[in-house]
């Protein structure tokens, strides 16, 4: 692609990006964007113990598609191994079961905003309306989600940190 020229879902984005809700997730310490290198962005989300997570985005067909997103290692710029996802206080709550390492390898988060996740679990879109995928508000809502869930209660951080 000639430098300059973007597709229809990368400006969809990057008009997302400059929309006062993401801006304010930033300068609140919510949610900061890393990189983006089109259809990928990496953006780190804070948990309430002040661990940044990475999350690597797909936003391929944005925002008319979900993206999908992973855990990513800010270290090894690769998937984030599974010993280093967040964990449920109880050990089977929340935060377990949308941070999965036992479906999928760990290669999307398990909430009904991500496209992958989204995919065979259809029943979803009635049982949790609130987390389904919002074109209108775009890539906020999902980081809305994951910095709830990070900053919930039920989070606590990986066993190693």
């Amino acid at each position: 692609m000639a430098t300059g020229v973007m597709t229809p879902d990368e400006r969809a984005f990057r008009g997302d990006l400059r929309k006062a809700p993401f801006m304010l997730g930033e300068l609140e310490g919510r949610w900061k964007l890393e990189s983006l290198e089109w259809p990928n962005a990496l953006i780190d989300v804070t948990a309430r113990d002040g661990l940044p997570y990475r999350l690597r985005f797909d936003l391929t067909n944005y925002p008319a598609a979900p993206p999908t997103a992973r855990l990513w290692s800010r270290v090894e710029n690769a998937a984030l191994a599974p010993g280093l996802f967040p964990r449920s206080i109880t050990g089977s709550g929340r935060v377990k079961d949308v941070f999965r390492t036992d479906w999928m390898n760990g290669t999307a988060l398990y909430l009904p905003c991500d496209r992958t996740a989204l995919a065979g679990h259809e029943s979803w879109l009635q049982q949790m309306p609130s987390k389904r995928w919002q074109p209108s508000v775009g890539i906020t809502h999902y980081l809305e989600l994951v910095h709830e869930l990070l900053n919930c209660p039920d989070y606590a951080p990986p066993a190693g940190a």
